[in-house]
């Protein structure tokens, strides 16, 4: 068990009865300098002329800031399977028994999310989080918004605020500093849809937070790697969309633009439980975390309307958009759009960031384009989708462990197509879905399946053969 302690505003851990455990430590004070996670989510309510948030919305953004750090700092590797990890956290509430009575459904909802098993021990604090100040320059006004929605830069956050703006909503667009190669991406292309839809009042918002190495206490000193997965980032995305929403109105909603497919999270084989991608637009996360929220007496709803469509019928209602064909291709899918700098020595027609081409949510990024029939994308040119590229990466982890990975679900599909129970057996394999989710999940399912299938027809030589996929099959 990795036992994480979370300092807010000052150093209350003590080890005088638990002095054989091992604790990793966590601090989040006003003095920067003396700690060790560097944030800026201050400004997500000073940019408001806030002193502070409420308490209960605080408590949530510090707990989802802390959900985040464990999971950025505890390696999954350590772990027996090299993949769950069991992790408590001891955590300083404001509001302390609001967040006992929903401990358990927390614990539970978080640990879909992840893939770990969480435990929460609250504690009591009175002290609230960087208070000490009001901003009174470069102020936002909470009175010219109607909607809040996570924006990453990636397609889908890219159409969600294209649909946002065709249906006139004044929406202020949250995202995620993580690197300033990002950084600029997304604020490319808002400021390209912001003066487009100019006579909307939009306004783009983003926060960091970063963990650095935690300190050790008790027991043996590990050496800990940087964990490459993060799943629990998307929960501190909400907590921060939720924090602004509750400023600007108690019912302003957040959406979280997602393609269904990437929401129902099927495994793509009988060994790799939907760790390709994110559980985040799930709707059992999404119902869990809403009941949490509206028990603790958050009332702000976070949905995604995209859930009942794939990919390629999310770019399709936007082809004719000038604003897309603009500037689609600019967005990031990638799972690691930064990794491409390594490869620059190779070849000068590498660029930092881009789209690999060869991850899973590079995959259903190019079936969708497929669909629309143009993608002007510029993918890591030194890998090409083809039967060689398996061929020369075919270890475990290596690059071509997605594409085998979509080649095996795209045969099961074809073996399975016409058994819709068969289909249906598959997207509840995360979890229970109503008659309403299990019809929309199995029309995206099919529909992404087959944009998948038409992608790997033109896009990859000699791969559906790799597969054993026959062209007759497919008819």
């Amino acid at each position: 068990m990795n036992n994480i302690w979370i300092n807010k505003n000052r150093d209350d851990f003590s080890l005088t009865e638990t002095t054989s455990e091992s604790f990793f430590i966590f601090s989040m004070f006003d003095k920067q300098n003396k700690s060790n996670v560097k944030t800026d989510m201050e400004q997500l309510w000073r940019r408001f002329g806030k002193k502070s948030l409420s308490n209960i919305n605080e408590d949530f953004l510090l707990i989802a800031s802390s959900v985040f750090c464990a999971d950025k700092r505890m390696p999954r590797n350590h772990s027996l399977d090299n993949w769950s990890r069991t992790i408590k956290l001891f955590i300083p509430v404001l509001e302390l028994e609001e967040w006992n009575s929903v401990k358990k459904d927390l614990e539970r909802t978080i640990g879909f999310l992840s893939g770990d098993k969480w435990i929460f021990e609250f504690r009591q604090t009175d002290l609230k989080f960087r208070a000490d100040k009001t901003n009174v320059k470069n102020l936002i006004s909470i009175d010219k918004f109607d909607s809040v929605s996570l924006f990453s830069g990636g397609l889908d956050s890219f159409c969600g605020a294209l649909s946002l703006s065709e249906d006139n909503k004044n929406t202020l667009y949250l995202g995620f500093r993580e690197y300033s190669l990002l950084t600029n991406r997304q604020r490319e292309l808002f400021d390209s849809i912001n003066n487009y839809y100019s006579e909307l009042e939009n306004e783009l918002l983003l926060f960091n937070v970063n963990p650095l190495a935690p300190i050790q206490k008790g027991g043996t000193v590990q050496k800990l790697t940087v964990e490459s997965t993060s799943r629990s980032r998307s929960l501190l995305f909400l907590a921060g969309a939720i924090s602004v929403a509750s400023i600007i109105g108690e019912k302003i909603p957040v959406y979280i633009p997602e393609n269904g497919f990437i929401g129902v999270n099927v495994p793509l084989t009988d060994s790799r439980s939907g760790s390709c991608s994110t559980r985040t637009t799930h709707p059992i996360f999404i119902n869990s975390l809403n009941e949490i929220l509206n028990k603790v007496g958050i009332e702000n709803r976070i949905s995604n309307f995209y859930w009942n469509k794939s990919k390629g019928e999310i770019l399709s209602e936007h082809k004719n958009n000038p604003i897309f064909n603009q500037l689609a291709s600019r967005t990031l899918s990638c799972s690691h759009p930064c990794l491409s700098r390594y490869d620059k020595k190779k070849s000068d027609k590498v660029v930092t960031p881009c789209n690999c081409g060869y991850c899973y949510p590079c995959l259903i990024r190019r079936a969708s384009f497929v669909k629309i029939g143009k993608d002007k994308t510029g993918y890591n040119p030194l890998y090409q989708l083809s039967r060689d590229f398996i061929l020369n990466h075919n270890n475990i982890q290596g690059r071509a462990s997605d594409l085998k990975a979509v080649l095996f679900s795209l045969r099961r599909y074809i073996e399975n197509k016409e058994d819709s129970e068969f289909i249906r057996s598959l997207l509840i394999r995360q979890g229970p879905l109503n008659s309403e989710e299990l019809v929309g999940y199995e029309r995206v399912y099919r529909q992404s399946m087959e944009e998948l299938l038409e992608m790997m027809r033109e896009n990859g030589e000699g791969l559906l053969e790799y597969a054993g996929i026959k062209e007759g099959n497919n008819e």
